[in-house]
């Protein structure tokens, strides 16, 4: 073991961050594996919060902090003439804040770790209980990859037991759907790296929404979106909705439904106190059969 690697282990020892997971606690600095297929901790582990994670990303901390993000325990990994492997674990807050961020940006194929994963080109992302984990390095290596899948699932293993997804997934119809492009989250910096709308904040997105956006199958290539957004109350939502449809699709009028002018169908109500906005419907058909199927919840009412 060289000196540098070795110094970095008895700082590790001495030291730790405490999680709260199920039953009890786990300390993620002496729980992780220090070494996995020869690469090995090369230096201190750290921990940032809401205040000093800009100072470890150099963009995309807004991604993060449009969630409940509370801190993220960071490892680095080194090993002679390769890559390093950097392990990211974010504790999001609840099972429902962890899969937000999972879910705003899917891109490969499943990995099978976790509750829900993705890996390739490098990267693997998972979501487990209330903890979102990257794993990356920066080369192209089969060995560096099967440690990286090797890792997620020893890290996988301290962060359970599986948690709920988010409750307003439920509310969205199962026919069509396509499961890895459904998605849940707050803002509009969410919203519009899904789907963008606008510049402005014209659906008045924050901490205090919730939205699940949902892609289905559709009759051509482009798929049908599907957006529900709970606010604090109805009255909010209906306001919303008006403001929404003179600002976006004015000559909609009274019916929530117009033709785009990419010749795709859009409507927009309010139902139980929900915004829903169906977007790239392919037939007006189409647009009201995807909203009528809506699950809404029997239990809320108007407020």
């Amino acid at each position: 073991m060289n000196s540098r690697i070795g110094a970095a282990v008895i700082v590790l020892l001495l030291s730790g961050l405490m999680v709260h997971c199920g039953g009890g606690d786990v300390n993620l600095s002496r729980s992780i594996p220090m070494n996995v297929a020869g690469w090995q901790v090369i230096e201190e582990d750290g921990t940032y919060d809401r205040d000093t994670l800009y100072g470890y990303m150099n963009g995309g901390a807004e991604v993060f902090l449009a969630f409940d993000f509370r801190e993220v325990f960071v490892r680095r990994y080194g090993r002679d003439g390769a890559d390093d492997i950097v392990l990211d674990v974010y504790d999001m807050g609840s099972p429902a804040e962890a899969f937000g961020v999972f879910s705003c940006d899917r891109e490969d194929p499943a990995a099978g770790i976790g509750q829900g994963s993705e890996f390739g080109f490098g990267m693997l992302r998972f979501w487990r209980n209330r903890f979102f984990v990257t794993i990356m390095t920066t080369g192209e290596d089969e060995a560096a990859d099967a440690a990286i899948l090797d890792l997620g699932r020893a890290v996988a293993a301290e962060l359970g037991p599986d948690g709920e997804p988010p409750a307003m997934l439920k509310l969205l119809p199962t026919d069509g759907l396509i499961d890895d492009r459904t998605s849940y989250f707050h803002s509009n910096i969410n919203l519009n790296n899904r789907y963008f709308l606008a510049s402005e904040n014209i659906l008045g997105l924050g901490d205090d929404t919730e939205c699940a956006f949902a892609e289905y199958q559709g009759d051509g290539a482009e798929s049908i979106k599907l957006l529900v957004v709970s606010y604090p109350n109805s009255a909010r939502a209906e306001v919303v909705l008006d403001s929404f449809i003179l600002g976006y699709m004015p000559e909609a009028g009274e019916s929530g439904l117009a033709q785009m002018e990419d010749d795709g169908w859009t409507l927009a109500g309010v139902h139980d106190g929900y915004l829903t906005i169906v977007f790239d419907a392919p037939t007006e058909d189409s647009a009201r059969r995807i909203a009528s199927t809506i699950g809404f919840d029997p239990m809320r009412g108007s407020e």
